[in-house]
């Protein structure tokens, strides 16, 4: 067994995310679902969106919890800077649970929100269904990747752009432009037992400063 540290590459990713975005508008387009109202403010569609995305990653965080994690190795936490808010599972766990987590957001507030928020007309829900299925774009990546092992176990790191997979497969042979392997070890149980304690929430200081514009952008916008 050996465990393999794989690093997302954000670039390839956010191409995937904006061609995905792309592509359900113009299939939204083709549908004739309306997904988009003039009236609306600055204010509203960045609030909307904020905690749209808050909630796929409290959805992530349920999708351990429902996989056998325990809820008090999951961490919560904001990187603007790399484009990504994100959920850890400080624990090693099952392949059954991490495609749990991965495709809840994806399902509950992409899928299933976007068909009712076409059938009732709620163009809002389906604006915001419609950022959340292109912002799961990882999440598919890495749900594909790791459904196509026979046996393997996840764990992640304290790197919200990192995450690790145990298995007996020889994973170094299989190529993916979206993450590579930056450590590749002999499995040893010690190297996922954490013991120290996980604070619930962190964001970074970036992050701190591109909200605190954020906020300036509207309060602006909406006196304008």
């Amino acid at each position: 067994m050996k465990s393999y540290t794989f690093k997302m590459k954000m670039l390839p990713a956010n191409i995937l995310c904006l061609f995905i975005y792309i592509s359900l508008f113009i299939i939204s387009v083709l549908l004739d679902v309306e997904f988009y109202d003039n009236n609306w403010s600055p204010v509203l569609v960045i609030t909307g969106i904020i905690i749209y995305f808050s909630i796929h990653e409290l959805l992530h965080g349920l999708g351990y919890v429902l996989g056998g994690a325990k809820s008090k190795n999951i961490k919560y936490g904001v990187a603007l800077e790399r484009g990504i808010l994100y959920t850890l599972c400080r624990e090693e766990i099952t392949k059954k649970n991490i495609l749990i987590s991965l495709c809840m957001p994806f399902l509950v507030i992409g899928v299933i929100t976007y068909i009712i928020g076409a059938i009732l007309e709620l163009k809002f829900l389906v604006l915001l269904s419609i950022c959340n299925l292109a912002g799961a774009t990882m999440d598919l990546v890495m749900f594909i990747y790791i459904a196509s092992i026979n046996k393997v176990h996840y764990s992640e790191t304290d790197a919200c752009d990192e995450f690790v997979l145990i298995t007996d497969k020889d994973l170094s042979k299989r190529k993916n432009i979206f993450f590579k392997i930056v450590n590749k070890k002999e499995y040893n149980k010690k190297d996922f037992i954490f013991k120290n304690k996980v604070p619930k929430f962190t964001i970074s200081r970036i992050s701190i400063y591109i909200i605190i514009i954020l906020i300036v952008f509207t309060l602006i916008s909406t006196i304008i």
